[in-house]
């Protein structure tokens, strides 16, 4: 950046840092173990101001219609309560509920008079599909039927509940208004949970080398997340709807 001429260059200060920043923010250290919004929100320091509280991000009009129309399309029923499940993480399947889970949950809130929906991109088709497989008939297959990020923001908003591993979309979904259960595995709630206005639970049963940070899970039956029961997710969608 410097050698390209920015002229504002902002980051962390430190030994050897310094010289390659304009506005150097020191202070630092005991944050890095805050939540990733406290941390990054430093960054603000160097113009004399503090982060704000994380506010709500307000959907277009014209977003949610078009998420109502595709989720019509795929034969929602309005009259019934909708919860939106996220089974993927682009960041790896070491974040990763098993997809079996997912469907047995599906499964279930279907069988109550549930809508349920997946989310993803494209490239989640192959885990939505061992979803639908346990789920059953029903499932609003949604997967990579949201390339526009305001699609996207539509269906996360006018969800009841979204069901999510630790991943893009669950920040998102909290900070549209959205109610989420969170799914944690291999990632640390305390720097990285959702932060919103709704009500959000976590679910985090960490093993001894947990957080890992890796991408893909190091120890056979990935513990971490897979000892998280259906049974005990679904009474936590039921009591949250």
């Amino acid at each position: 950046p410097k050698h390209a001429g920015i002229p504002v260059r902002v980051g962390y200060g430190g030994p050897g840092r310094k010289r390659a920043f304009t506005h150097a923010v020191t202070g630092w250290k005991p944050y890095r173990r805050e939540h990733r919004s406290r941390w990054f929100g430093l960054l603000a320091r160097a113009f004399g101001t503090q982060p704000e509280a994380p506010k709500t991000l307000e959907v277009p009009a014209a977003a949610r219609a078009s998420a109502e129309a595709l989720l019509a399309e795929l034969g929602r029923d309005p009259a019934r309560p909708l919860v939106v499940l996220e089974p993927g993480a682009s960041y790896g399947p070491a974040k990763c509920w098993p997809a079996d889970n997912f469907g047995a949950l599906a499964s279930g809130l279907l069988a109550l008079g549930v809508d349920v929906a997946t989310g993803g991109t494209a490239a989640t088709a192959a885990i939505e599909r061992q979803v639908a497989r346990r789920a059953g008939p029903g499932l609003l297959h949604a997967v990579g039927r949201t390339p526009d990020l305001g699609v996207l923001l539509g269906l996360l908003a006018g969800a009841d509940l979204v069901v999510s591993n630790d991943t893009g979309p669950m920040h998102l979904a909290a900070i549209v208004g959205a109610p989420v259960l969170a799914l944690f595995g291999a990632t640390d709630p305390v720097v990285s949970a959702p932060i919103g206005a709704e009500p959000r639970h976590l679910v985090y049963d960490p093993e001894p080398c947990s957080p890992c940070f890796l991408r893909t899970c190091a120890v056979p039956g990935h513990p971490c997340l897979t000892k998280i029961g259906v049974g005990r997710v679904e009474r936590l969608v039921r009591r949250m709807l």
